[in-house]
């Protein structure tokens, strides 16, 4: 074995082991980016992966634990409940603890529903109950609109286009459904939106896409007319000053945005929807949040603690996940080519070529041979001589002419040399 093919398998064994150092860290990365790239569509299966990541049973005892501090026994069920459905143990004194604070609710809820039903802001599923029943008998939302007239008079700041905008379209919902409106599901929903507003828990994007929203839905000058006037009429001229400023066939988009918050709202709770709306940036975020509800349905307040917006959308990672799938596809390349070239080594090592003295030799014998090819004459030539017959006559019976008896004196005859050059061992003439 030479030098050169030595030094070629060392090197060709390094490569190797480089390979196999880097494959074992890379490829479970790379398999996990994959799986997070394609679930990017899926807001279950994107939770559910990232929640194997980052949920531990430390992590659930500090979350556990802030949410006691923040009196958020709901909350601390929705982490107990998820811990228990992913298998991770809870500490049987956060258990007791989370029990004691849900048992002591009647006093709170019934203070909850009161407020609610008064101020219309309420943040417990029974707060939130009160502003529905005041919202769908018509006296939420004009609340609200007298609220707001003499700010948005004023021209304050402090007026909230949004709340009335929402207030106005609410107003011209009855308790089942109008022509052209919204419905019971999308009306509970509007107001779930209006809350969330007066309580600041919508995010800012949310925010100016529900505010582009409400201005196709409703007419400026109608509203301001209704705002300008509303003090001195009863419930039923309020209700039809706010139907005519509503543009039934405007109102395709927010009943759809309406419908996904209060489903959200029916498979969580009150503080969930909240939530949701504090961490989505858009009405398709809502749509997506509907479905993380939809799966995971009391525990989707744990899953949104946990995770954040992590839970909604790859957002920065990614970049991250993206230049893992590509370091993969170069590792395979790689591994490819490692492959190909011990491939061709063994190869060699079982079927060796030739020896370069032995093509030497070979190329040195037919180039002698083309030598000697080149030196052999390939062609003789002889004088041409008449034929003559026994009598020394040519064809026809003429006889030779003097060059031809010159010929013959020199020793040459038909078909080759004379007695004389015969007897003498002469030997043709060669060109």
């Amino acid at each position: 074995m030479t030098l050169r093919t030595i030094i070629a398998w060392s090197l060709l064994a390094l490569t190797g082991i480089v390979l196999a150092g880097t494959g074992a860290h890379l490829l479970p990365q790379v398999r996990r980016a994959a799986l997070v790239l394609q679930a990017a569509d899926d807001p279950p299966a994107l939770a559910d992966l990232r929640l194997t990541d980052v949920l531990s049973p430390e992590r659930v005892t500090t979350e556990i634990d802030a949410a006691l501090a923040a009196e958020d026994d709901e909350l601390a069920q929705s982490l107990i409940d998820l811990a228990d459905g992913r298998g991770i143990s809870v500490n049987a004194d956060q258990r007791e603890r989370v029990a004691t604070a849900r048992s002591n609710t009647a006093y709170r809820t019934a203070r909850a529903f009161a407020t609610g039903a008064m101020t219309g802001e309420a943040e417990s599923a029974a707060g939130l109950a009160g502003t529905l029943v005041a919202d769908v008998a018509g006296v939420g939302d004009i609340r609200d609109l007298v609220r707001e007239a003499p700010l948005c008079a004023r021209g304050d700041p402090a007026c909230d286009r949004v709340v009335v905008g929402l207030a106005t379209v609410g107003l011209a919902t009855t308790a089942t459904t109008w022509v052209g409106g919204l419905g019971l599901a999308a009306r509970g929903g509007v107001t779930i939106m209006k809350v969330a507003r007066k309580l600041h828990r919508l995010s800012e994007p949310l925010t100016a896409g529900l505010t582009r929203m409400v201005r196709a839905c409703v007419d400026p000058a109608t509203v301001e007319a209704l705002l300008r006037d509303g003090r001195r009429m009863n419930i039923d001229g309020l209700r039809a000053m706010a139907g005519a400023a509503v543009r039934p066939t405007e109102l395709g988009a927010l009943r759809d945005l309406g419908l996904n918050v209060y489903r959200v709202y029916g498979s969580t709770s009150a503080r969930g929807v909240l939530q949701g709306l504090s961490l989505a940036r858009s009405p398709a975020e809502i749509a997506r949040i509907e479905r993380l509800a939809k799966r995971f349905g009391s525990t989707m307040r744990g899953v949104l603690k946990v995770l954040d917006r992590a839970a909604l959308a790859l957002g920065a990672e990614f970049s991250a996940l993206a230049r893992s799938v590509v370091s993969g596809l170069a590792w395979c390349v790689g591994t490819a080519l490692f492959c190909r070239r011990l491939g061709l080594m063994v190869g060699r090592a079982l079927w060796p070529r030739r020896r370069p003295a032995d093509r030497s030799l070979e190329a040195t014998r037919i180039a002698t041979g083309l030598r000697a090819a080149r030196q052999r004459p390939i062609l003789s030539w002889r004088p041409a001589t008449p034929v003559t017959d026994r009598r020394g006559l040519l064809p026809g019976g003429t006889e030779p002419s003097e060059s031809a008896d010159n010929g013959r004196a020199r020793g040459v005859v038909a078909g080759g040399p004379s007695a004389d050059a015969r007897s003498a061992g002469g030997r043709s003439t060669d060109v």
